[in-house]
């Protein structure tokens, strides 16, 4: 009956196969009379010339997942753009979220967006799980990275500017080996509740426990420092002196280090009316690129936010293109990155800022590129390749969150983490479609795309200066001051 009603389409890997978007223009009550009386009999499928149409409905098969969002709104065929728009709205809304709230978090300070990120993070995560449509699902998707990214970021730059120069590298490597947990946790949920909106719910509800960091965090030092709260920022070090068993510099020391800070700080523009506050914005992103240091180090580490989160999303979404299962490439990718992450400190420790992050995104690009030559039936050697891919790339996303810490001074510093995380996510916005659209034409195009963009973002990044054993620096004519 298939060869009567269904034609034959090529698929991106060359084999021809059942279409699963259109069937022939025919008189079906006449082509059942016809039919053989013997099941196992062939039926010839009808002539060449024969007129085919879109289907209207569609059978799922439910022996993985029970229900999807891709099969309870129909986003197949025609509309197979769509599922893209899902991942693509998340990153959009994670780009606004780090431009806008970075923003706001140099004006209000870290914690106060931080803890406003965290309650309406909780409350939009649990909110998707209601969606009645595709438009209110990819609109909460947007809201939730908008908020996670505020929740993400301003955590990060509280961790790193509370940190002497010697903890740096190990908590901030830390820190991301929680994300990789929860790869390995969500792949563990993702097999026990096969509905999308079960999953959804299981993986939202652990999000109340954030609310402790109403408790748990502290404003950053730097911060209230930089914004002339000297006794605040005081009252919070000698707190973490006394936790340490540590004490601060003596007073007339501090007083000299103060001045200092007040000298910048004096020079800070500080907008009062709507309009003002726009060209604020604009001149803040500016300053990020107006001197020649400031923007080799900021376009370098832009861009190379931009390829990492293209790749990392990318081998992840990749999987179907290369006939790899779902669960155990999950799986797979949360254990290697979980290894990788430890190893990060010994490279970073080794290796320094700059050749780290040269080595993980070209060791990255040419397993990527290696997969062009591999034939997509030997899915296993494709996934050890995408595992090495991941293996280097997961690690590129710590050096180069640390990087971009050190690379830039307090009072632009979470507006130049914000524009970099901006960056990453039109890089993970483009991701999807780069492996849906582009892995149509050819099963390894996208592997092609993110090994060239790998290896030229490595190539660029030993422009950049090593920070590694350096303090953090404190204002644009510091970095200037500095060698190239």
């Amino acid at each position: 009956m298939r060869n009567a009603s269904i034609p034959w389409e090529e698929g991106s890997d060359g084999v021809a196969r059942y279409s699963r978007c259109r069937y022939y223009v025919r008189d079906y009550e006449e082509v059942i009379s016809l039919l053989p009386a013997d099941p196992s009999a062939p039926v010839l499928a009808p002539p060449l010339d024969t007129n085919t149409t879109t289907c209207s409905s569609w059978h799922y098969d439910r022996s993985l997942y029970t229900n999807t969002v891709v099969s309870e709104w129909n986003l197949v065929c025609e509309d197979r753009w769509l599922m893209s728009s899902a991942q693509a709205s998340y990153m959009a809304g994670f780009m606004v979220g780090a431009l806008v709230l970075s923003e706001l978090a140099d004006k209000y300070g870290r914690r106060t967006l931080l803890l406003w990120s965290t309650l309406l993070f909780t409350v939009t995560t649990i909110a998707t799980y209601f969606s009645t449509s595709y438009l209110m699902f990819i609109t909460f998707r947007f809201f939730v990275a908008a908020f996670g990214s505020g929740v993400f970021l301003s955590n990060y730059v509280i961790l790193m500017e509370s940190l002497g120069l010697h903890s740096r590298t190990l908590f901030g490597v830390l820190y991301h080996i929680f994300f990789t947990t929860g790869i390995c946790i969500l792949a563990l949920l993702g097999y026990l509740y096969r509905d999308w909106r079960d999953l959804q719910l299981a993986s939202s509800l652990p999000t109340i426990l954030l609310l402790s960091y109403y408790f748990l965090t502290p404003e950053s030092p730097r911060w209230l420092m930089m914004e002339g709260r000297h006794e605040e920022a005081l009252v919070i070090l000698r707190r973490m002196a006394k936790f340490n068993r540590g004490s601060l510099p003596q007073q007339q020391q501090l007083q000299l280090y103060i001045d200092v800070i007040d000298r910048e700080r004096h020079k800070k523009y500080a907008p009062s009316s709507f309009k003002e506050k726009c060209f604020w914005f604009m001149q803040s992103q500016l300053t990020l690129v107006r001197t020649p240091n400031m923007r080799r180090r900021c376009l370098i580490t832009f861009f190379a936010w931009f390829v990492i989160s293209m790749i990392y999303y990318g081998l992840a979404f990749n999987g179907g293109n290369l006939n790899l299962p779902p669960y155990v490439l999950m799986t797979t990718n949360g254990v290697v990155e979980f290894v990788a992450c430890f190893s990060t400190i010994w490279i970073l420790n080794v290796c320094g800022r700059r050749l780290s992050l040269c080595i993980l995104l070209v060791v990255c690009g040419v397993a990527c590129l290696v997969i062009v030559f591999i034939p997509v039936e030997l899915s296993w050697v494709n996934m050890v390749l995408s595992s090495v891919g991941r293996f280097f790339i997961a690690p590129g996303f710590t050096v180069v969150f640390m990087y971009s810490v050190e690379l830039v001074p307090t009072h632009v510093r979470n507006v130049a983490i914000g524009t970099s995380s901006m960056c990453a996510r039109i890089g993970s916005g483009i991701a999807p479609y780069i492996v849906d659209l582009l892995g149509a034409v050819h099963y390894a195009v996208p592997s092609t795309v993110f090994g060239g963009f790998a290896v030229t973002a490595g190539l660029l990044s030993l422009l950049l200066p090593e920070t590694g054993k350096q303090r953090l620096p404190e204002s644009i004519k510091e970095i200037e001051a500095m060698p190239r």
